[in-house]
């Protein structure tokens, strides 16, 4: 990282601050550049990514110029900043830095409203680098919540609200219905909304803030015909990519094999397909949707690492991302003995979501998370053994080669490794050396 991002990050500092003051001033100041954007505006508690990087990567294959914003990043802060599935090169994000740091000290000075945070001048570099570089589309994703996200300054072309779970309640409230309002601010009179299938609660408040889209069998039909297994290195077996027949009421899609694994990617293909439906209507184009989808990336959900042990990163980090993870396993590796490598966040239920999992748990290690709100391994293996899971605190390197020390003793083993996207930046080292 370069010293404008670490000078940048220090901004973490000031904690998360909803409203749509400060983002809107120092958009102004800037001239306004999220108004020259078409965009995609995509909220809700898991699939969010997913879901930006299947419609980012089908409009990019019908000849789209495309922006992608998303958050937080993996390894490097430029992947949150991408045109045309690449991230902005480091020196040109340190240019829009510093641009952004010396505007947002100017508005604060000028106006005494507080300070732009972290996520607010990543925002903001977000909506000029994409204006300055004339993207035909804008596909971005919303930090967190949704109505006081500093992203919801945009009028999109349409929202998309992925599946709504109890998640961030320090900040969105304590219940699913309160949860599902903050995500519901993102719909806009006069802008069509589609949403994933929702739980009645969830459903109740969507529709009381306007008209809303559900995604179901009928609008979008997303059916495994067969998953996709490859021998790997050694004797190991790995799930490679899923086989799907995709129907709408307007078209048949010949198979397509989605290199996203799960039958929580099912659902958000179904999603993805259905706004992208929407979109040809509205801009009258015919969506490449076979290249588009049989192309797509996107790190940290189920993603095979290496098959020699068997290494899956998946980035759920809430009790229904847990529910997701169990299903995917129980659909691809039933038979599988599993050891996890669990790292959280301080403000996660991390103790229902290691109760979810405890079924198919059959070794366990600990890690310490380096973030603004991260815990150590002792706490981690603490909320392990509530949970019924006894787990070993080590340290990155030390739980790394504990958990392939175990699983390279028989092919019947794979390790999983969970509880945040923070996790892949943590083993990043250990990674690059496969």
């Amino acid at each position: 990282m370069s010293p404008s991002y670490d000078r940048l990050f220090k901004r973490t500092t000031a904690g998360i601050k909803p409203g749509l003051e400060v983002i809107s001033a120092l958009l102004e100041e800037l001239g306004n550049p999220h108004q020259r954007l078409a965009v995609i505006h995509v909220a809700g508690t898991n699939g969010k990514g997913s879901v930006c990087a299947m419609i980012e990567s089908v409009l990019r294959a019908t000849s789209f110029k495309t922006g992608l914003y998303t958050s937080p990043h993996l390894i490097d802060f430029s992947e949150r900043f991408r045109i045309n599935g690449e991230p902005i090169a480091e020196a040109q994000l340190d240019r829009y830095i510093d641009q952004m740091e010396q505007v947002a000290d100017a508005v604060e000075a000028a106006t005494g409203l507080r300070g732009a945070t972290f996520f607010e001048i990543s925002t903001a570099i977000a909506f000029q680098y994409f204006a300055d570089e004339q993207v035909d589309i804008a596909i971005v994703e919303t930090g967190m919540g949704g109505r006081w996200d500093a992203t919801n300054v945009v009028i999109p072309l349409l929202s998309v609200i992925t599946r709504i779970d109890i998640d961030h309640t320090n900040f969105l409230g304590d219940t699913i219905e309160k949860i599902a309002a903050e995500k519901a601010g993102i719909m806009k009179p006069g802008r069509p909304t589609i949403s994933a299938p929702q739980s009645a609660e969830v459903m109740r408040v969507l529709e009381k803030e306007g008209p809303v889209q559900f995604v179901d069998g009928a609008s979008c039909s997303v059916v495994q015909q067969q998953p996709k297994v490859h021998n790997g290195a050694g004797s190991s077996v790995y799930v490679a990519h899923q086989r799907l027949k995709i129907e709408t009421p307007s078209r048949s899609l010949p198979p397509i094999n989605l290199p996203l694994v799960g039958e929580f990617q099912r659902e958000n293909c179904a999603v993805a397909v259905t706004a992208l439906e929407l979109l040809a209507d509205l801009l009258d184009i015919e969506p490449a949707y076979k290249k588009g989808l049989e192309t797509v990336r996107w790190s940290a959900r189920f993603q095979t690492l290496c098959t020699d042990p068997l290494i899956i990163l998946d980035g759920a980090h809430n009790p229904s991302g847990a529910r997701a993870l169990i299903k995917t396993f129980k659909g691809n590796y039933p038979k599988h003995q599993i050891g996890f490598i669990f790292g959280f966040l301080a403000d996660k239920d991390a103790v229902e979501f290691l109760r979810i999992l405890k079924p198919r748990v059959t070794a366990a290690w600990t890690l310490p998370i380096v973030a603004a709100r991260g815990t150590t391994a002792e706490h981690s293996a603490a909320q392990a053994a509530v949970a019924g899971i006894s787990a070993e605190p080590l340290s990155v390197a030390d739980a790394w080669n504990a958990a392939r020390s175990w699983a390279s003793a028989s092919p019947n083993r794979l390790i999983c490794i969970t509880g945040s996207l923070y996790l892949k930046q943590m083993l990043a080292t250990h990674l690059s050396a496969r």
